[in-house]
């Protein structure tokens, strides 16, 4: 049985066919009807010879692997000459072949940019298994303006009719003609990503993962009739009818924030119920942990396991060294996403040393062009601590150069905050009973002193409040000074 699911469009998902999945599952919830694995025989010893009592060294056992190959080309092939009479033309390249009634203009330029997409997904994920006709990988697609022609045509089966987006199947994916150019190659990158991460037959990756990635894939730049695939947006104008991050934002505003661990249990039933969130969340997960310096290496290896149990293995262990750190730099980053987040910058600034207990006076200086610095030291919860800071540093060049005190500016607001405030956290490292970091990251207001208990033991970090998009051209530092109570 071919795995097919629907997909998310601007504001809305497709209708899911409940008959086609499994049950929900914390991790894994695509499973075909039967695994596909490569087979070591059994290979009887290597004969003896000569006397028994001679110590010979024994000779080398070679086990063969039989070769996995993809399922055989099921694909439609339609009688083109009666397609012509209803106005559905074919585009086709290396990689695909595109049946639609839209303006040829547009339709043309389409099938390259998958001959692009499968090359950048061939180097994320490895290989696609061999044909046994030995036959190149293809796909088809069908980019419908006229829906009912395309079901006189027979180019629609009838299990898959009722779709709101997109919908893919083995080979084949169908999509409807979208309003924006942006969205329109990003839903047909989006679906043919999931034909190709989903051609081999058995236990998938669950769907967060598998719909993250295709929206992470999707997300894209053209230029000079080059696309650029797995990009972070950086305006809104170019990416028209996407709305990803502006849906995130939402959901903050509304305190309905996903914690890590949240976002990668969205079940096949929450993209059924919501017609775009969870889309937004696991392309937002998955392009965090892709792009993040920390963990992208890491993050990369699932994608060596699309088929099989090493996924929901590596997925539950390759970040436990890292998981209380992880679950704050995620708080932080889906707090305050912005278009041309920088993650580099970013990145939480940690020592390589374990932090040890804060007992006396620390003076620590809080660079204004990266983001959460850690001091290496261990604040306790309910303890008074004494913060001072003094100092002034410049937070942007254009369209002049704007100076700032630790209270900040308040002519601009970054999270509810204004930029250039000294910021005070705490990674949290308490967990539940189920393992799980409810609040990671513990924030106060610093500004130019105070004095805070913590609600939680952790490691102290400090931070020059701005927009993730507007740190690197920062200058200066401001000088803080900690003190713990007196014993």
């Amino acid at each position: 049985m071919l795995l097919f699911s629907g997909c998310g469009g601007k504001d809305q998902s497709a209708t899911i066919d409940q008959d086609s999945r499994t049950p929900e599952s914390e991790w894994v919830e695509d499973v075909a009807s039967e695994e596909l694995e490569s087979v070591t025989p059994q290979i009887p010893p290597f004969p003896q010879t000569g006397n028994a009592n001679e110590s010979e060294p024994a000779a080398p056992v070679v086990a063969k692997t039989e070769t996995v190959y993809r399922p055989d080309d099921s694909r439609m092939q339609p009688d083109e000459s009666k397609l012509k009479e209803l106005g559905i033309h074919k585009y086709e390249s290396k990689r695909l072949v595109l049946y639609s009634d839209i303006e040829p203009e547009t339709a043309k330029t389409l099938p390259p940019i998958i001959d692009q997409a499968y090359e950048i997904m061939v180097d994320y994920f490895g290989p696609m298994p061999p044909a046994r006709s030995g036959e190149k990988f293809q796909v088809t697609g069908y980019l419908i303006q006229d829906r009912d022609q395309f079901i006189a045509a027979g180019l629609v089966p009838i299990n898959l009719q009722f779709f709101s987006h997109g919908q893919h199947r083995g080979q084949e994916f169908w999509m409807y003609e979208q309003e924006f150019d942006y969205y329109r190659r990003h839903l047909l990158i989006h679906e043919a990503t999931h034909c190709f991460m989903l051609i081999e037959p058995g236990l998938h990756p669950p769907m967060w993962y598998l719909e993250g990635m295709a929206e992470l894939f999707a997300t894209h730049r053209r230029r000079d009739n080059k696309t650029e695939f797995s990009v972070m947006p950086v305006e809104t104008k170019a990416y028209i009818g996407l709305s990803r991050i502006e849906m995130i934002q939402e959901e903050i505003a509304a305190d309905r924030m996903l914690n890590i661990d949240q976002v990668t249990n969205i079940s096949q039933t929450d993209f059924a119920a919501s017609r775009s969130i969870p889309y937004a969340w696991s392309w937002a997960v998955c392009k965090f942990l892709d792009s993040h310096p920390r963990y992208q290496t890491r993050f990369r290896e699932l994608g060596q396991h699309l088929v099989g149990k090493e996924f929901l293995r590596l997925a539950n262990t390759l970040f436990e060294p890292d998981k209380s750190l992880l679950a704050a730099e995620w708080d932080q980053f889906a707090r305050g996403i912005v278009y041309g987040w920088d993650f580099d910058v970013n990145a939480f600034v940690i020592p390589e040393d374990n932090p040890v207990a804060l007992t006396d006076s620390l003076s620590f200086a809080v660079k204004t062009n990266r983001s959460w610095q850690s001091t290496g030291r261990i604040v306790e919860a309910g303890v008074p601590y004494t913060i001072t800071a003094s100092g002034t540093v410049t937070l942007a060049n254009d369209p002049k150069p704007w100076t700032s005190e630790p209270q900040g500016i308040s002519i601009r607001y970054s999270n509810n905050r204004p930029i250039g405030r000294l910021l005070v956290g705490v990674i949290v490292e308490d967990r539940n009973q189920e393992g799980l970091i409810e609040k990671p990251f513990e924030v106060h207001d610093c500004g130019n002193g105070d004095v805070i208990r913590f609600a939680n033991r952790g490691q102290l970090l400090f931070c020059v409040n701005d927009f993730g998009s507007a740190r690197s051209d920062n200058r200066g530092a401001y000088q803080v000074k900690v003190t713990p109570p007196s014993r």
